[in-house]
């Protein structure tokens, strides 16, 4: 399949009964590319951030569990997020707040650094919900036509 130009979300879906702990080796690369995409929006009373988030991370992939990833909350930042899903498949996606390239160019180039590795995977982009709707609600059917209050004009 071939990847689209820009993307709001760009996932990457580990094949069934594969576990978090098998990201273990190729996952500082992969937190050393979202933190070189932050890199422009990162805070200079923060250095050692990324570090810290590595090791943490580092240490949940070893026991196996669902690490907490790179979400910092930089406006135009790239995140990498390890969502709440099935565990029995685990995934991760990498997003910014708007359609861009960078989200498919660190998709694809993490997707063949774990092919590298013999991580089994898909990759899926914009699989995330929009949201509810913002700005006023909309009327109830009828609620136009209803009758006046008594008393009322």
């Amino acid at each position: 399949m071939t990847p689209p130009v820009k993307a709001r979300s760009g996932h990457i879906i580990l094949e069934a009964r594969r576990h978090y702990s098998e990201l273990q080796r190729a996952y500082p690369e992969i937190h050393r590319r979202v933190a070189e995409a932050n890199r422009p929006y990162a805070k200079e009373s923060e250095p050692t951030i990324p570090e810290v988030l590595l090791e943490e991370n580092l240490r949940d992939l070893k026991a196996d569990r669902k690490p907490a990833g790179y979400n910092r909350s930089d406006a135009f930042g790239m995140r990498l997020v390890f969502p709440i899903c099935d565990p029995k498949r685990p995934e991760f996606y990498f997003s910014k707040p708007l359609r861009c390239q960078e989200v498919v160019q660190i998709t694809e180039e993490v997707s063949q650094l774990l092919r590298r590795r013999g991580v089994r995977h898909t990759v899926e982009y914009d699989r995330l919900p929009l949201g509810q709707p913002r700005g006023p609600q909309p009327l109830p059917p009828g609620a136009l036509n209803a009758p006046s209050p008594p008393g009322g004009h």
